[in-house]
């Protein structure tokens, strides 16, 4: 009975209590959530400082709720290598349009496409002046950073050195390109020789891209040689790509500019000199479905993509054809797809020839 009278009595309490306080029960089977001050406390101390490119109590909130879906996209980020166990036969090459859709894969990859500004932009703002086992942090332009490590001996301008740079959330709009977030790490090895200039690169970034965040990667690693006597050598094992859904990749593939002397022969190219491009290598495409081999029959002269004023590119999968520019179109025309069996299309101007195959994007 007093055990009664004693329940009842509690009971009664409660509901004062909660009566004054606007407070709920809790029912006795739900744990409650327990925050620490000190971790509260610890995460305000690590919470970066705000400074002018942050804005408003909103738009860190923005960042915020955009911090947990790049969480997200760092988990969902499909394997480059799956895709690329995809693609072990040759694409078929159905009508002439395939054949630069393979050559825009090219130079989509030459140009590393999303990533491109986004090297202009970090090398660009980073403090050239430094030396071995420095290191610095900068903000990106929509929030995030990357950090710069350099590592080696002497100055910038002596020496072989290594640029390390890696992306945390680095969000931005590089150049004109759509808005990125970023993470991964780029990296950029100097290796000075007589007369020329070795620099190694390679990459292991993913991210995603637009409003509409679609995936983005890239990875490899590839060699470019700058030679006393002028031009580009670049030769690449293997670069992955992925672009939303779409694969893209190339391995064992050389590029390389040099110049053709013009009538005088001295030290110096003389301002008639030319500059032939030669390629050679495989591409990989998820569009065509299978691996595409390419090579210059002709070499490219003024190549500057799309265009080049004359040469021809061959290239070969289930079937073959050639990519032909100029007076090798055989035309007035500025370029010419040729299928064997005779399918031909042709453009005559280079820009609606880059605009039909997305050339560097």
């Amino acid at each position: 009975m007093l055990k009664g009278k004693g329940n009842r009595a509690l009971a009664l309490v409660a509901l004062v209590f909660v009566s004054l306080t606007g407070c709920t029960v809790r029912s006795p089977d739900v744990e409650p959530d327990i925050v620490l001050t000190d971790d509260v406390g610890q995460k305000a101390a690590e919470a970066p400082a705000s400074t002018g490119t942050l804005g408003s109590d909103s738009g860190q909130e923005e960042e915020e709720t955009e911090d947990a879906g790049n969480n997200a996209d760092k988990a969902t980020t499909p394997s480059l290598a799956g895709r690329r166990e995809q693609l072990s036969e040759p694409a078929r090459l159905d009508d002439p349009a395939a054949l630069g859709h393979a050559l825009a894969v090219f130079y989509r990859m030459r140009s590393r496409a999303f990533m491109a500004p986004v090297a202009r932009h970090v090398q660009g703002v980073v403090n050239l002046g430094g030396v071995g086992g420095e290191r610095e942090t900068r903000r990106c332009p929509g929030g995030g950073v990357f950090h710069l490590e350099w590592q080696g001996s002497g100055s910038a301008g002596s020496g072989s050195r290594e640029l390390l740079y890696r992306f945390e959330d680095c969000r931005g709009h590089f150049g004109e390109g759509p808005l990125l977030v970023l993470n991964g790490h780029y990296r950029r090895n100097f290796e000075p020789l007589a007369g020329s200039e070795n620099v190694h690169e390679s990459f292991d970034i993913h991210g995603v891209m637009g409003a509409a965040r679609k995936p983005v990667a890239l990875e490899g690693r590839q060699r470019i040689e700058r030679p006393a006597q002028g031009g580009v050598v670049r030769e690449t094992e293997r670069m992955e790509m992925l672009l939303g859904e779409t694969y893209l990749a190339y391995e064992q593939v050389r590029d390389e500019i040099v110049p053709e002397a013009g009538e005088d022969n001295g030290d110096f190219a003389s301002f008639d000199t030319r500059f032939m491009t030669s390629l050679k290598g495989r591409v990989f495409s998820s569009r065509l479905g299978g691996w595409v081999d390419l090579s210059t029959v002709e070499r490219l002269v003024e190549q500057q993509a799309p265009c080049s004023a004359s040469g021809v590119v061959q290239l070969t999968a289930e079937r073959e054809g050639q990519v032909r520019f100029g007076p090798h179109t055989g035309t007035h025309h500025r370029v010419a797809l040729e299928l064997e069996g005779g399918a031909v299309e042709r453009y005559r101007r280079c820009s609606d020839f880059g605009q039909a195959f997305g050339f560097g994007r």
